[in-house]
């Protein structure tokens, strides 16, 4: 008998206001005992402009190394308005410094979208309609067409977010799927949509990627991992 617990750790660094990053993995990761999710925090800057670097991260990085992680991933989807790019030189440092593959959220939803060969999408944000546009143009710079967009009438923290009820995540997502589209994007760590991707894929017919699953798949993706995890949507369930 082997060793018991997670043989894959998987390290991720979570935002200090983000209260759905360790839940979720935990309640995909549930029935795959080897599979490992291991945490650090930190703060964010105070504009949602400002990009998120290895000196925002600070210590959590190096905490996280010492667990001998198998790959590492920033929890936050900054990099989908402030620049994929970024995220990706973001990416290439972290695995410099922690010797295992690195992804982020934002580049995790794009790399998700390409395997789903998905390009026409309708894009759910609960931040500002100006931070939604931001994403906007700066999908259409990687291929992606947004087609729809739907953001909360009014702007909330971090917390607030996470506080939100099924009827209301839903309220936020639904006016996204709108006709042509090839998949629907919540962008948004924080945002429990999560759980609700299955029963809009089903409703809807096209598939669904939550950023905070979306992180999850890439670092299984790059720490070798290749199964499928059924009940969390199209992406999880083909891997």
């Amino acid at each position: 008998m082997g060793v018991p617990g997670p043989g894959t750790r998987l390290g991720i660094l979570v935002p200090s206001s983000n209260s759905n990053a360790e839940t979720l993995t935990a309640a995909i990761l549930a029935g795959q005992p080897d599979l490992g999710g291991h945490y650090s925090r930190f703060r964010l800057p105070p504009s949602l402009d400002d990009t998120v670097d290895l000196s925002v991260l600070g210590d959590a990085p190096a905490l996280l190394k010492d667990a001998d992680l198998q790959a590492i991933a920033f929890h936050g989807t900054s990099g989908s308005w402030t620049g994929i790019a970024g995220d990706r030189a973001l990416c290439a440092e972290l695995q410099a410094m922690c010797g295992v593959p690195a992804t982020t959220a934002s580049v995790a939803v794009v790399e998700a979208l390409r395997a789903l060969s998905a390009s026409r999408i309708g894009l759910v944000f609960p931040g500002p309609g100006s931070i939604a546009a931001g994403i906007q143009r700066e999908y259409s710079g990687h291929g992606l067409d947004v087609r729809a967009v739907s953001v909360p009438e009014s702007v909330m923290s971090n917390p607030e977010i996470a506080r939100l009820d099924a009827a209301a995540i839903g309220a936020i997502m639904r006016p996204a799927f709108v006709d042509g589209l090839d998949a629907v994007v919540c962008v948004g760590t924080n945002l429990r949509s999560g759980y609700l991707v299955e029963g809009f894929e089903q409703e809807f017919g096209i598939p669904v990627v939550d950023s905070a699953i979306a992180t999850l798949w890439h670092l299984l993706h790059l720490a070798g991992v290749s199964r499928p995890i059924p009940g969390w949507g199209a992406l999880l369930a083909a891997h």
